[in-house]
Formats: C-alpha cells, sequence, structure tokens
C-alpha cells in the first residue's frame, strides 16, 4: 500500500498526531554500498508498506485494512447484500435488518480477507470494492491465492449447480469444491471441516527436526534447543484442531 494512501486513511479517522507519523516514515531511508564503499553507494527512500518491525506497523495496518471492512459493510448496507445466516435479532446495530438479524459480510485477519454473500451477483459486487480498494491503495491481490466456496447443505443442488463466474479485473476466480484442500491463514483444510492436510505438515516438519538431531552430533543441551525451535514450532499449525 502506498504511504499517502494509509496517511489519507488516518487523518479520515481523525486519528491525532498523524504529522509526526508522517515525519517519521519521511526522514527514513537505507544506504545501499557495494562491498562497503559508502561513496558509490545509493540512498534509497521508501513510499509504500509500514515500517518491518515497528511496534506500530500492526497498529497502522489494522487501521488502514479497517477502512476496507468498513466500505463492505456500507456497501452490503446500501445494496442489500446479504450473506444468508441468521446472527441473531437482538444486537442493536446499524447492520442489523428484520430478515436476517445481524450482519456481516466480511470476515479480516491481517493481510487475509473472506467475503460473505448471499448471491454470485452480490459477491462480484463485493469483489469490485476490494478490486478499487486495492488499485487505489496501490495493494496487490494474489489471484492465485483466491478461491471461491459454494456453501450450500443441500448437496445435490450444490453439486449441479454451474461454478459461478466471477472474476477480479478480468481473471476468473477458481471454485473449490468442499472436499479441496486450501491454505487460509497457515491452515490447511477443506470446506467440509477436513484438516488432515495440516496435520500432515506438521508431521513432515517434525521428522526433519528429528532428522536433524540424529544427523548431527550434539549435546542433549543442544539438542533440546534445536527440536523446539524445529519441531515443537510446527505444531502451533494445529492450535486450530485442539479444543
Amino acid at each position: 500500500m502506498s504511504q499517502a494512501a494509509l496517511w489519507h486513511v488516518i487523518n479520515m479517522f481523525h486519528i491525532p498526531d498523524v504529522d509526526l507519523l508522517e515525519q517519521i516514515y519521511d526522514s527514513a531511508t537505507i544506504h545501499l554500498a557495494p562491498n562497503g564503499a559508502e561513496s558509490h553507494g545509493a540512498t534509497i527512500t521508501f513510499d509504500t508498506s509500514v515500517a518491518q518491525g515497528s511496534i506500530t506497523s500492526p497498529q497502522l495496518f489494522n487501521i488502514f485494512i479497517n477502512a476496507l471492512l468498513r466500505i463492505l459493510t456500507a456497501t452490503r448496507q446500501n445494496r442489500e447484500i446479504s450473506h444468508g445466516l441468521q446472527i441473531g435479532k437482538n444486537q442493536e446495530d446499524s447492520s442489523q435488518d428484520d430478515d436476517h438479524g445481524y450482519q456481516f459480510n466480511s470476515i479480516g485477519f491481517i493481510g487475509d480477507i473472506s467475503i460473505l454473500a448471499e448471491t454470485p451477483e452480490g459477491m462480484q459486487t463485493l469483489i469490485d470494492v476490494v478490486w478499487e480498494f486495492t488499485t487505489w491503495c496501490g495493494m496487490e491481490i494474489n489471484i492465485k491465492k483466491t478461491f471461491l466456496f459454494v456453501i450450500d447443505k443441500d448437496q445435490k443442488r450444490r453439486e449441479s449447480m454451474p461454478a459461478p463466474d466471477l472474476r477480479i479485473n478480468g481473471k476468473r476466480l477458481k471454485t473449490l469444491d468442499i472436499k479441496d484442500m486450501c491454505r487460509y491463514l497457515s491452515y490447511r483444510g477443506a470446506g467440509r471441516g477436513d484438516m488432515s492436510a495440516t496435520r500432515e505438515v506438521v508431521r513432515e516438519k517434525a521428522k526433519v527436526a528429528h532428522y536433524l538431531i540424529n544427523s548431527h552430533p550434539l549435546t542433549p543441551e543442544l539438542s533440546a534447543e534445536l527440536f523446539a525451535q524445529k519441531g515443537i514450532g510446527a505444531f502451533w499449525f494445529l492450535a486450530a484442531l485442539i479444543k
């Protein structure tokens, strides 16, 4: 994303001290010199993204991406796009209506977003909103990692219906079968809840850690430290599977 778009969004939210953040980012540079030859180096100034490793960066990105989520919600309200799910009717919120209760049509986590819509037409409208926003701010959508799931408890109807023709910038999105495995937020699973692919990833990572320990003459202390880094760390993939 461009920093100009970031500052624009922050100003729209009336967040104070934006000028201080702009000054910090404007003065941030990196100097590259081949083989330490300072006289032949180059100073580079960045005008995109947020600073890697800065404690303010996650919050800045959360503020920015929430602007997109709010636009999706506003579009859903203005176009009356439903996700087809009943959440409840006892919550006082502008996203509530008489037919479907409390409404939301997008779920965001870091740079991943799930969009919900009841009809292909509604979904295409929301996809177009995401495309326009990312084009404006300079972000890119990884179309190869963007998939469609058709959710319908009627299996015969789901299997008989043709895959919806939904597109991003003219490129058709792939529709996954409910049995197909895909990766989402580092987890690998299927639309029907099958997470066996995630378990296989953990198994393979643990095997690699075991091989590293057995292949090197390490002390018990170093072996335990290596397995903690390479083996135990892999088990966080299973966090979603543990109740």
